[in-house]
């Protein structure tokens, strides 16, 4: 069965936190895949390239990337492979059970999937309020005047980014203010580095 991957904003939340998924996959017809990912529907569509109709069924998150390269080089090295197809001959069920093996001998903690999707909607939600409720009070001015600038000059280099993509990176920024602590946003955090855009004494 395939698995439920996180939408846009939980992916926003998860990359802002720096967790890392082990994940399996796994074709209809037989045969599995172990890898980690902090972003599983790039890596489904970047997989299904080589393998048409893989699916994604189970994701453990850890820590960091470093965690999880253990566990998934771990897993592949103990395994065996079909050389042919360059995929486990475990099924689905025994690759996740392998995965969930090797990560308690090495002592590395596990957190399911669900959980870490809740935690994202839950925080996506909470985001998403405190824009609208800043947009109201008219606190987003700064953010909009300097959105405008910034497509205006870039519109003059050949650039562009449209307005949903821009509160996309604020999101980003809220995501990363609230899991560090940080006291202000600044523009120059948002939008990228532009000839002729000097945010550096706004915030």
């Amino acid at each position: 069965m395939a698995l439920k991957l996180p939408r846009q904003g939980e992916r926003e939340f998860i990359a802002a936190y720096g967790i890392v998924a082990v994940y399996v996959a796994a074709l209809p017809d037989g045969g599995s895949l172990v890898g980690f990912s902090r972003d599983l529907l790039h890596s489904l569509l970047t997989l299904r390239r080589r393998w048409p109709g893989l699916h994604i069924t189970a994701a453990f998150w850890v820590k960091d990337r470093s965690e999880a390269r253990l566990i998934s080089n771990e897993v592949n090295a103990s395994l065996m492979h079909d050389g042919e197809r360059r995929l486990l001959l475990a099924d689905a069920k025994a690759a996740e059970r392998h995965v969930e093996n090797v990560a308690a001998h090495m002592g590395i903690a596990l957190t399911e999937h669900a959980t870490v999707l809740t935690r994202a909607r839950t925080a996506v939600a909470y985001i998403e309020e405190r824009i609208a409720q800043a947009q109201a009070a008219g606190e987003l001015a700064w953010f909009n005047a300097a959105y405008r600038a910034w497509r205006l000059e870039a519109k003059r280099q050949g650039r562009g980014m449209s307005y949903a993509e821009a509160r996309a990176r604020l999101r980003q920024n809220l995501f990363r203010q609230i899991l560090t602590n940080d006291v202000q946003i600044n523009p120059k955090q948002i939008f990228p580095p532009l000839q002729g855009i000097d945010f550096s004494a706004s915030g």
